[in-house]
């Protein structure tokens, strides 16, 4: 909402530390407008990030000088987080805590990739049951895993779930660096059936990992509908419809999720093998590059309760 002055289409603008050039401005009626007066409610494209509810964007001099700003808010708050940080944690660390005594909550930072998952994950984890440990959920959002991510679930010995998002490049870097653990889902229950184990103390028995294959991505196909394609070669193993895929550039991992379809030419195919070629289609996740290696697993796992 415009509380003084106007904005227009092609004003520099900051918002915490985000900045941009407004590129589109959409009134409450969902037409675009060429700017907004005060008390005009307005939706605003052009920033570089998401920024969170009851941030104050201002108008600024130019593009410069609204970058400046917000680099320079980001740093703050970086080395902030940084002052204050505590040790990161681990699911595994943050339970031989609550063993002796040391933690009785269970912190988590959750991104999500659209707002009515991120509410639904939220809402779940406050209701998990359990007579020695609470879940607080420290900060949820909906975007790829980003730096401030991290450093937020450091500064507070938290650790930070992702649901059908990406990890920003060179956040991994900075998670191991802090010791804050990136735990990535694809499915709700699974996520919920992870933390519920956790906190029936019966993490990892009771979960078994099964790996499938390898496939590497030779080339990338844009589509005219739909998204992008990327056709590989399976260099070990197997790929399936249906089976968990880790997305690695180099030694970093972007994405976790599911292949949602595979094709040989033109035929849609459930399986394929060491040696073949062929096209892949992951759940939610298309910035592929070529060289990407895709490692393709299953889940066993042995319910625990409460």
């Amino acid at each position: 909402v415009v509380r003084n002055g106007t904005v227009r289409v092609g004003d520099p603008v900051i918002c915490g530390c985000h900045y941009g050039k407004i590129r589109t401005l959409i009134d409450h009626r969902g037409h675009r407008v060429p700017l907004a007066g005060p008390s005009t409610p307005v939706k605003v494209v052009g920033l570089s990030g998401v920024p969170e509810a009851g941030t104050r964007m201002a108008v600024c001099s130019s593009l410069n000088e609204a970058k400046e700003l917000a680099e320079s808010r980001g740093a703050s708050a970086r080395n902030e987080a940084l002052a204050n940080r505590a040790q990161g944690a681990s699911l595994e660390d943050m339970f031989s805590q609550m063993a002796d005594g040391k933690r009785n909550n269970l912190k988590v930072v959750v991104k999500a990739d659209v707002r009515g998952s991120c509410e639904a994950i939220v809402e779940s984890l406050k209701k998990l049951p359990s007579e020695k440990i609470s879940v607080e959920v420290l900060h949820s959002d909906v975007g790829a895993i980003t730096e401030n991510d991290v450093l937020l679930a450091a500064s507070a010995g938290a650790i930070v779930i992702g649901f059908h998002v990406r990890v920003n490049p060179g956040v991994n870097d900075v998670a191991k660096k802090s010791k804050v653990e990136i735990r990535l889902y694809s499915i709700i229950y699974e996520l919920i059936e992870d933390i519920t184990d956790a906190l029936a103390g019966r993490l990892e028995p009771e979960k078994r990992e099964k790996e499938l294959g390898e496939v590497k991505i030779l080339k990338i196909f844009n589509l005219s509908k739909g998204p992008k394609i990327c056709g590989c070669l399976v260099e070990r193993g197997l790929v399936k419809v249906g089976a968990k895929a880790r997305v690695y550039r180099g030694s970093e991992l972007i994405f976790n999720g599911e292949v949602r379809s595979l094709r040989h030419f033109q035929d849609d195919v459930k399986e394929m093998h060491a040696g073949q070629e062929c096209g892949i289609r992951l759940d939610n996740f298309a910035d592929f590059m070529e060289g990407d290696v895709i490692q393709l697993y299953e889940i066993e796992l042995r319910k625990a309760t409460i």
